[in-house]
């Protein structure tokens, strides 16, 4: 089965300028439900970075601003890359979210909770099938290893 990332990311992006606050970039993930924002540089109108929940839980001050907590330089895969890459990448390096670009410019987002519904529809799939669970075919499965060696690394 081929799982394309383009069919598992976020088009739509909500940013949030660099110049923000902490508690505006928390109100902004507050409203939209989302634990990442990547971070706008408005005058060059270019993402300079990306703001995770965990990094406002760092903040010293709600009026810290979003460029002194983000994370930069940006790590980003093209719309074509292999899921497998982004999970390892997510995997290795402990991040949670990737930006996703497609001819220099960036179309979407992937997280790690985008990775938790691809499990969740394989799982669902698999459920369907008249095959029963066979613990040690689980085990052997590299996808769904990764996948849920991600999701206890991300503390769910």
């Amino acid at each position: 089965m081929k799982i394309a990332l383009k069919d598992h990311m976020s088009r739509k992006l909500i940013t949030v300028s660099k110049d923000a606050t902490a508690a505006e970039a928390l109100r902004l993930m507050n409203n939209y439900w989302i634990r990442h924002l990547p971070v706008l540089d408005e005058e060059e109108d270019y993402i300079v970075g990306m703001l995770s929940e965990r990094d406002l839980l760092r903040s010293p001050h709600s009026e810290t601003p979003v460029e002194k907590l983000m994370s930069s330089p940006l790590k980003t895969f093209p719309v074509e890359a292999p899921m497998k890459a982004v999970v390892d990448a997510m995997i290795e390096e402990k991040v949670s979210a990737f930006l996703i670009t497609k001819d220099d410019e960036v179309v979407g987002i992937v997280t790690s909770e985008d990775m938790l519904v691809l499990l969740d529809q394989i799982l669902k799939k698999d459920e369907s099938s008249d095959a029963p669970w066979v613990l040690g075919d689980l085990f052997a499965n590299p996808l769904l290893q990764r996948t849920a060696y991600l999701v206890g690394q991300a503390g769910v």
